[in-house]
Parts: structure tokens; C-alpha cells; sequence
């Protein structure tokens, strides 16, 4: 583990030589820590650490647990270009990560939830809990709306063909329109985020624009995601949440993933289901208050080893 710039209020910014990848990761350390208190935040689809940023710090020091957000492979600041980007490869390297830093409370959004589903269910050794932050789930009767919602991936399940269309798109929009049209599917009130979080946001993408695995990654995860919801993931939920404590927290105006996909996982596994009304597909980045609250809250309910305590805090993070 190599610390490659100092800690500031973006938390420190590190590489994790992980199952042959080295993983761009950011840690935040709380001011009052308690031993043996680890959360990992695994992004979605498109994503990176920055997505985690307004909800880590106050994560850390609620809960007094050492919080390390990483970007998966051909995402953010992970470039493997000689990997696939598929959601086994991007398992196999979070569970390195973790085997790394030790068992924690696994946090995942959308394809990260789903990767900390598969996680959960071949290692759960490694998992303390698990959130689920508007994951990415099957709708059981998929309506029209449904359809549409999962229509844009379907080219990207041709190998040949979806590096082609990201890319394509990618030039033709630019990193400014690319990002704001990822806000906007994403958030219900993109006029609240942080414009210096936006600001950052694009100024990475445009830096990704010239790396050539970048599309390739993506079409990888996108095809490997589709795969996974049409056979594999309430095989490996239906494992996962019986083994450890699980909390599904899903928007309830998630234009990506239905909350109704949502309502029906939390229906046929043995899970905490709690609706975030009036949030989008990104609780972290528009609520992530709420996310917090949320989060803590259920973890006092649960008897977990070494969480039974309430971390001390500062009066700023109270």
C-alpha cells in the first residue's frame, strides 16, 4: 500500500496492489477511531471515488471506522488495460482489496451493489454487512418504462460493437456534457451538488477521454451487469443476505432501477428494505444525510462484533 499525496478534506489518495491491479483507492481516517472498524464503498456503473466524497468523511467519523472508497478496473483512476472489466474480474479484485485491508461493511450503489451481492455470497468471510445503495436488481415483470430503462444497454452487450458507441459518444458530447447527462439520470435536484465536486468530476473525465481501454471497460462491465441480473443475482442475494446482515436503501425516484425491482428483492430475501422518498439513483451524492442516518441507525440494531458500541465523536460530527 503506497500513500501517493497527502491527507486533506478529500480524504488520501493511495494505490492497492490488488489480485495484479494496482486500485486507485481514497481513504478517511475518523478523529476518534475504534479498533477493527473497516467500511469499503464500491461504485456503480460509470463511476468513481468522487462519488462517494460528501458522504466518506462524515461515514468515518459516525461510525469511527476507516473508510476506503476504490475505483474498479477501467473506472476512475484503476487502469488494468490488459483486464477484462467484467463483474467477475471487478469481484475478484474487491475481495484482494479487502483480503488486504480486513473484513468490513461493504457499501455498493447501483453495479456496486451487485458486485457486493457476489462478494457477499463467495466471501463472506470478508463482509461485515452489506448496504445496498439503489443496487442494481431485475425487475420481475419488467413493463414498458422497464424496458426502456435497460434498452440503452442492450448494443453494449455486443463485443464488438459497445466500445465502438461509448467511445463515439464520449467524443461526440465531450467531458462537461458527459458528466452533467450522468448527473441528471442519476439526481433528482442536480442544482444542489457541490459545484466544486462537479467541477472535479469533469476535469477526471476529461483526463480518461484519451485512455484507450476506458470504452472497452465500460462495454465490458455493462455486457457482464445485463448478464448477471438475467441469471445470477437473486442465486447469489438469496446466499448472501442469510449470511450477513444486508440494508437495501433505494430511491424511490430512481429513473434507472425501478424502486419496484427494488421492493420486489427486499420481498423474496431476508433484508432491511428502507425507501429514500424524493431521491434519485445516487442517494450518496444528493442526500447523503439521509444515506447516513439511515446507515447508522440499522447498524444499531444489528449485533454485529465490534460495532455493538457507539463511536465517539467530535461536536462537529455529531
Amino acid at each position: 500500500m503506497t500513500a501517493i499525496t497527502a491527507p486533506d478534506a478529500h480524504g488520501t489518495a493511495m494505490r492497492l496492489d490488488a489480485d495484479g491491479v494496482a486500485v486507485h483507492a481514497v481513504q478517511w481516517r475518523p478523529s476518534v477511531p475504534v479498533a477493527g472498524r473497516r467500511v469499503l464503498l464500491v461504485h456503480g456503473l460509470g463511476a468513481h471515488t468522487l462519488s462517494w466524497e460528501p458522504i466518506a468523511l462524515p461515514l468515518a467519523e459516525r461510525l469511527g471506522a476507516e473508510v476506503t472508497a476504490i475505483d474498479l478496473i477501467g473506472f476512475g483512476r484503476t487502469r488494468a488495460p490488459a483486464r477484462t472489466a467484467t463483474l467477475g474480474t471487478q469481484r475478484r479484485v474487491v475481495a484482494a482489496v479487502l483480503e488486504q485491508l480486513g473484513p468490513a461493511l461493504v457499501v455498493g450503489n447501483s453495479m456496486g451493489g451487485s458486485i457486493g451481492i457476489a462478494l457477499t455470497a463467495t466471501k463472506p468471510e470478508l463482509v461485515t454487512a452489506l448496504v445496498l445503495v439503489n443496487p442494481a436488481v431485475p425487475h420481475p415483470r419488467p413493463a414498458l418504462g422497464d424496458w426502456l430503462r435497460t434498452a440503452w444497454l442492450a448494443p453494449l452487450a455486443v463485443p464488438s460493437l459497445g466500445p465502438r458507441i461509448i467511445a463515439s459518444r464520449a467524443r461526440r458530447l465531450g467531458a462537461e456534457r458527459l458528466v452533467d447527462g450522468s448527473l441528471q439520470a442519476s439526481l433528482t435536484r442536480t442544482s444542489e451538488l457541490d459545484p466544486d465536486l462537479r467541477r472535479r468530476m469533469i476535469e477526471l473525465t476529461a483526463e480518461r477521454l484519451d485512455w484507450p481501454e476506458v470504452a472497452t471497460a465500460y462495454a465490458d462491465a455493462a455486457r457482464s451487469l445485463v448478464g448477471y441480473l438475467a441469471w445470477g443475482l437473486h442465486r447469489d442475494l438469496a446466499r448472501a443476505a442469510p449470511a450477513r446482515p444486508t440494508l437495501l436503501l433505494h430511491g424511490s425516484e430512481d429513473r434507472l432501477v425501478s424502486i419496484d425491482a427494488a421492493r420486489h428483492a427486499a420481498h423474496v430475501h431476508p433484508l432491511t428494505f428502507e425507501v429514500l422518498e424524493g431521491i434519485g439513483h445516487a442517494p450518496q451524492l444528493e442526500d447523503p444525510a439521509r444515506v447516513l442516518d439511515a446507515v447508522t441507525t440499522w447498524l444499531a440494531t444489528r449485533r454485529l462484533d465490534g460495532w455493538d458500541t457507539p463511536a465517539q465523536t467530535t461536536p462537529e460530527t455529531t
